[in-house]
């Protein structure tokens, strides 16, 4: 069955950085620093290098490196929330075309914001072991309410999928966590190229999309 390929309205450039706060530069960097070095060890003097600034610039912000890392964390799930929403909220006529705009959408954040996307796909349990903070706790509930209207608003569109007779019915909650491997592998061999042009990792984005959807039976 032939789906709708067109690209989504992009939503990602809205989350580069608001310049009016001072946190977003120290947020870009940590989340390179995070991409990079990984959790463990990263330390606040590598993203103070990224900067090219002081450790008191990011202390001023961030007393610790966990916090700094939760809010990155946010960052990118507000990215992609952000961004899949917006490409739900289009007009589509079936619910296999909805799933793909969704399904581009979520691989363009990641291409686009790879740092944010790669720790937010590391996860919290896999670095922050032990006690956390009242404020990380209170980060980290927020944290999980948008993965779950993330992965919420996926189940229901691949339930709409298989309802409409596009794909066979299956154990949802199955298919979804591996619908979302796929799709988020891209963040762990993804790398982007300074000449690469928005044709070519739409390219990326469309090839990923078809093998997810098929995936699921669909035709």
């Amino acid at each position: 069955m032939k789906v709708d390929t067109a690209r989504p309205t992009s939503t990602t450039n809205e989350f580069a950085g608001d310049d009016s706060d001072p946190r977003s530069e120290i947020l870009d960097a940590a989340a390179l620093a995070f991409m990079t070095k990984g959790y463990a060890a990263t330390s606040i003097d590598d993203v103070a290098d990224i900067l090219s600034a002081t450790k008191g610039k990011i202390y001023h912000h961030y007393r610790k490196k966990a916090d700094l890392f939760f809010d990155v964390h946010k960052r990118g799930m507000e990215m992609d929330l952000a961004a899949v929403q917006a490409a739900a909220s289009l007009s589509h006529q079936k619910a296999i075309d909805k799933l793909r705009a969704m399904t581009l959408a979520h691989i363009t954040v990641i291409m686009d914001h790879l740092p944010y996307q790669r720790v937010a796909v590391q996860g919290l349990e896999m670095h922050l072991a032990g006690e956390t903070t009242a404020a990380q706790r209170e980060v980290l509930s927020e944290i999980l309410v948008l993965r779950d209207q993330y992965e919420n608003l996926f189940r229901d569109t691949i339930r709409l999928v298989m309802e409409e007779g596009h794909a066979p019915q299956q154990d949802l909650q199955i298919v979804v966590k591996a619908f979302f491997g796929a799709l988020n592998w891209t963040t762990i061999w993804f790398r982007p190229r300074a000449d690469q042009t928005e044709a070519e990792k739409l390219g990326v984005a469309d090839t990923i999309a078809t093998f997810a959807i098929r995936g699921l039976g669909a035709d």
